[in-house]
């Protein structure tokens, strides 16, 4: 299986600011929003567009950024080993979901259903922007944060330090920018997974593979009363 090229100090960076820019995206566009009091319709509608803001430019400038240096994007072929996917990646999720629910309230923190996703569809009037925002958010959202939590800053740490010091720092960082007490310590251990992942198969096909069925799990009942209400 062919080495990724290791990323450099400055190519961490540049992925770094990639991902805070989405994150300021998302939030700057959202308070515009809200100091303009748009109407709930008007909100609605522009969520799509702010999706693709928040998200499109971000990686596609990543990605432009990458292959002018030469670094694969790490989208590796699975090869014979693909199919352990079907049970290490519901594994994952369950060994995530396990440790958090023991570490949650040692921390005292109890797991809450607020995610910005449930929020949205419980004050949405229209379902289908919904689902278009949830769509974009749930594909190019574990994209994006694929590239820079395990193709770049991954194998960057894996140049500066021993390869399980490299895990444990990259997933508290991809824990950290999930910002609510719950996600950060889910992620934090869902992270530890998937760096084993595109340690085990070489690349970051199989953690996005993983990221995206653990986003879609996470989001069913969403989809579900969204789906209920365009049906509706």
């Amino acid at each position: 299986m062919p080495q990724l090229t290791p990323p450099r100090t400055k190519d961490a960076i540049v992925a770094a600011v990639a991902i805070v820019a989405v994150y300021l995206l998302l939030i700057g566009q959202g308070w515009v929003l809200h100091k303009a009091q748009a109407p709930r319709e008007v909100v609605v509608v522009a969520l799509p567009a702010i999706i693709l803001a928040s998200l499109v430019v971000p990686t596609w400038l990543l990605i432009r950024y990458l292959r002018r240096r030469g670094l694969e994007l790490g989208f590796t072929r699975l090869g014979r080993d693909g199919w352990h996917l079907l049970w290490r990646v519901p594994a994952l999720i369950l060994a995530a979901g396990l440790a958090t629910g023991v570490v949650a309230p040692l921390l005292g923190i109890t797991p809450g259903a607020d995610s910005a996703a449930e929020t949205l569809a419980g004050e949405a009037t229209n379902a289908l922007p919904i689902l278009l925002v949830l769509a974009g958010y749930l594909l190019l959202g574990p994209f994006i944060e694929e590239l820079v939590f395990r193709r770049v800053l991954l194998n960057y740490f894996d140049t500066r330090m021993p390869g399980w010091a490299s895990i444990l720092l990259t997933s508290m960082i991809f824990g950290v920018a999930h910002v609510a007490p719950p996600a950060i310590i889910y992620t934090f251990f869902f992270g530890i997974g998937l760096a084993w992942l595109a340690r085990l198969h070489g690349g970051i096909t199989s953690s996005l593979i993983a990221h995206l069925v653990n986003n879609t799990v996470a989001n069913l009942g969403v989809f579900a009363a969204l789906f209920t209400q365009v049906a509706g």
